[in-house]
């Protein structure tokens, strides 16, 4: 048991510490709390809400649109409340809501307030600044109720795994002897 908790320890920490490559070869630091940090380059594309109703994100709130845009993404890579900007441009947003097409991926989604905005964005490979590195245990407090959908446990499932190994390096940390 002690040995396998060393391990994951370790794994950590070299995953905490070193820079990472996506898929598109941009470098990503990891924080202290394991959450994305720095820049990274993803594909976006625009969506608005249907013509009937009210955009609602994953907390059943209005979709926000302004100075702090709301975007969608697999919270077990961005999760829920990371706040980014779009390098090259003044939009900021913060990650509050998520879709079945987006687990697994780097890609996110960017709420639009209207179909001509969305149409104009369309789809983007850009480079976010991650501004505000989100929470994974928020993330799978909110998920966890939502379990029974399929693409929803993988999100659960990695995040499970990711706030697991936040706590036992919380637990027991490395010393620098």
């Amino acid at each position: 048991m002690k040995c396998t908790q060393l391990f994951l320890i370790c794994l950590f920490y070299f995953e905490v510490f070193c820079v990472q490559n996506t898929s598109q070869g941009a470098p990503t630091v990891k924080n202290s709390n394991g959450g994305p940090q720095g820049q990274r380059e993803v594909r976006t594309t625009a969506y608005t809400c249907s013509r009937h109703g009210t955009a609602k994100n994953a907390n059943d709130s209005p979709l926000k649109a302004g100075d702090l845009n709301s975007a969608a993404a697999d919270w077990s890579r961005f999760p829920l409340g990371t706040k980014f900007n779009i390098c090259g441009t003044h939009h900021t947003y913060v990650v509050d809501d998520y879709g079945p097409a987006l687990v697994g991926t780097n890609n996110i989604d960017l709420y639009m307030p209207s179909r001509r905005n969305m149409h104009h964005w369309g789809v983007r490979k850009v480079t976010i600044n991650i501004i505000e590195p989100g929470s994974y245990e928020r993330s799978l407090a909110l998920l966890k109720t939502k379990k029974h959908v399929p693409y929803v446990r993988r999100m659960v499932k990695v995040l499970e795994e990711k706030v697991y190994v936040c706590s036992v390096s919380r637990r027991w940390p490395i010393s620098a002897n």
